[in-house]
Parts: C-alpha cells; sequence; structure tokens
C-alpha cells in the first residue's frame, strides 16, 4: 500500500543538524562572554547572531518535519536554514577583522587539528525517549569541540565555528541536493495521493472481475471516457496507463 505521508521528522539522525546545534550554544557562549553594554549598547549584534543561529536549527527542524507533506516547504526552509548559517558567518568574520585577525588558513596548524575532530551521528532511541538520549549525546558532542568551539580565547572560538559552519553548510547543501533528487524521482505528497487512489481504484477494479490488459497483461481499470463519440461510456483502461495504452470495451472485458 503506498504511503501518503512520506518520510519525516529525522532530523536528529543527520549530522547536519548535529554541527548546527553545536554553532548554536557555543553562538551563546561567545555573545555572553565577549558582548556588553559597551561594545553593544543595544544587544543588537547578540540578538543578530543567537537569532541566525536559532533560525538555523528551528529551519531544520520544522524542514524535516514537513517533509512527508510538502517537499516544496521542506527545501524552502533548509534553504533558509543556510542562509542563517552565512549570515552567521558574516558576523564571525567581522570580529576577526574587527580585531586585526584575519580567518585561518587551511594549512594553518590549529585549524587542522580543528578540522580532524568529527561529529558522531546520534545512533539513540526516536521514540519518547529521544529529547533525553538526544540532548545526552549533544551535551557529549559540546564538550568533544568545547576547547575550540567554546574556548576562552575568541578569536580561537571565533574561528572554530567558521569552520563548523562551513561544514555545517556543505552538509546542508547536499541534503538540500538530495531532497530535490527525490522529489524529481518520487514526486510530492500530491502525487503520492494520486497514486494512492489509482491503487484504491485497481483494487476495487479487481474486486469488480476487471480483466487482463491485451497489450502487457497488467489489471485494467474501468473508467468513463471524457470526450470523443464514446464521451460517458465506461470502458476498461490499462492500469500502466501513460505508458500503456491498452483498452477494452466493458462487454470484451465481461
Amino acid at each position: 500500500m503506498i504511503a501518503i505521508v512520506g518520510k519525516h521528522g529525522g532530523y536528529r539522525k543527520t549530522l547536519t543538524f548535529g554541527y548546527v546545534c553545536l554553532v548554536y550554544h557555543a553562538t551563546e557562549v561567545f555573545c555572553e562572554r565577549n558582548y556588553s553594554y559597551r561594545n553593544d549598547p543595544l544587544g543588537k549584534t547578540v540578538g543578530q547572531m543567537i537569532g541566525a543561529a536559532r533560525s538555523a536549527r528551528q529551519n531544520l527542524v520544522e524542514g524535516s518535519s514537513r517533509a512527508g507533506t510538502s517537499k516544496e516547504t521542506e527545501l524552502r526552509l533548509y534553504d533558509v536554514a543556510r542562509g542563517s548559517l552565512e549570515e552567521l558567518a558574516g558576523d564571525y568574520e567581522a570580529y576577526l577583522v574587527g580585531h586585526g585577525v584575519s580567518p585561518w588558513a587551511a594549512a594553518n596548524p590549529e585549524a587542522v587539528r580543528f578540522k580532524a575532530l568529527r561529529l558522531d551521528l546520534y545512533g539513540g532511541d526516536m521514540g519518547e525517549n529521544a529529547r533525553h538520549e538526544y540532548a545526552e549525546y549533544l551535551m557529549g558532542m559540546r564538550r568533544r569541540f568545547a576547547p575550540w568551539l567554546e574556548a576562552e580565547d575568541p578569536l580561537v572560538a571565533a574561528n572554530a565555528a567558521l569552520v563548523t559552519i562551513d561544514r555545517a553548510c556543505s552538509l546542508l547543501t547536499r541534503q538540500i541536493g538530495a531532497a530535490g533528487e527525490e522529489f524529481r524521482e518520487k514526486g510530492g505528497f500530491t502525487e503520492r495521493m494520486t497514486a494512492a487512489r489509482l491503487e484504491q481504484r485497481d483494487v476495487a477494479s479487481i474486486a469488480d472481475g476487471a480483466p487482463k490488459c491485451p497489450e502487457c497483461g497488467r489489471t485494467m481499470r474501468k473508467v468513463v471516457a471524457k470526450k470523443g463519440r464514446n464521451a460517458g461510456n465506461p470502458f476498461w483502461s490499462c492500469s500502466g496507463y501513460p505508458d500503456c495504452k491498452g483498452t477494452r470495451t466493458v462487454e470484451d472485458g465481461e
């Protein structure tokens, strides 16, 4: 039986979401330590940075949750998440340049050491304990990355955040591509609804004693002609239409 609602809600099983969570929590720590009323009197920088990090996280959650009924919404929200990450990267880059420091070069020894760290893929419960177990997993990953992402030295923390954001954006771009390809091959919610309805019609046709297609042998379904000289009259059409255009009259089928 064709499932009308597709797969959805598996964001905790992706590395993308894990890295975005690390960026979000690291940004909270970074802003708390490095911005005050003196250098951010209206709180705009802190609000923008934490807001962008939160936007990336929450749009991933919502996009994954909506994947079962709207690929368009899923893809749009993933793209918003990617844009929020890029916005946040701009703030970290501006912080470094404002302090007279360039972001790490690819060959920088500190960058090489940090890039060697990898996030474990969450393999815990996805049922009623999912929130608890994911939080335990995430706190463990935070401890692994904390010497860089939550470093006391803001220049190290900002550089590590940029590397992590780049990694998350790369994964998210691949995720967007995979979701788009799945839509291209399988369609979305509307196509699944149509396929499920046609499947039910095929079941009903079999119950009505539907004949086999003379062209390909598949079960036929009874339909009503919508135009032409036979408009309004029933006939048997191949269930494989439009790939197969085999037909029978109702009398032939019976």
